[in-house]
C-alpha cells in the first residue's frame, strides 16, 4: 500500500482536525499526579494567578489549530491564500504549545515516567498537526485534487 493508495481512502485534511481535537481532549485528562491541566489551572488560579494561564495553553493551541483546519476545509477555493492562512494560524497555535512545553515540562521532568494519558494525547495531537502542516505545504493543491478525485 503506497501513500497514494492511502490518500484515496483517507482525506488528509482531517489530520489537523484530529490533532487539534486530541489536544483539546488532553486538557481534561490526567497529566501528572492524576490531575488534568484544567484542574491544575483552576487550583493555581487561587494560589498564583500569573502562572495559572500556562496550563490552558494546550487548550488554546487546540482551539486555534481547530479553527485553522476548519478554515482550510470550509474554503475550497483554488487560491493558495487559504492554505497559507491555515498554515500561519497553525504556527501561531503551535507556538503557544511550544511555550507551554518549554516552561511546563522542565518543571515536571521528574514526573515524566508517570505521565498520564493526557500528556500522550497532547503530544500525539501536536505531531498530527505538524504532519498536517507539512502536508499542506508539500501539496498546496491537495484540496482541488481531492475534489476532482471524489
Amino acid at each position: 500500500m503506497t501513500f497514494m493508495d492511502i490518500k484515496k481512502y483517507i482525506d488528509l485534511r482531517i489530520i489537523g482536525l484530529i490533532g487539534a481535537s486530541l489536544m483539546i481532549l488532553s486538557e481534561f485528562l490526567p497529566w501528572f499526579s492524576e490531575l488534568s491541566l484544567f484542574e491544575i489551572y483552576l487550583i493555581s488560579t487561587l494560589i498564583q494567578l500569573e502562572d495559572s494561564f500556562l496550563h490552558i495553553f494546550p487548550l488554546m493551541c487546540g482551539i486555534i489549530c481547530l479553527l485553522a483546519g476548519l478554515l482550510f476545509i470550509y474554503y475550497k477555493k483554488k487560491e493558495k491564500v487559504y492554505t497559507i492562512n491555515s498554515v500561519i494560524i497553525n504556527f501561531i497555535g503551535l507556538g503557544f504549545f511550544l511555550i507551554f512545553l518549554l516552561d511546563f515540562i522542565p518543571s515536571n521532568f521528574d514526573f515524566l515516567p508517570i505521565a498520564g494519558l493526557g500528556f500522550y494525547l497532547c503530544i500525539a495531537g501536536f505531531l498530527l498537526i505538524i504532519i498536517d502542516v507539512v502536508n499542506l505545504l508539500s501539496n498546496p493543491n491537495s484540496n482541488e485534487q481531492n475534489k476532482e478525485g471524489n
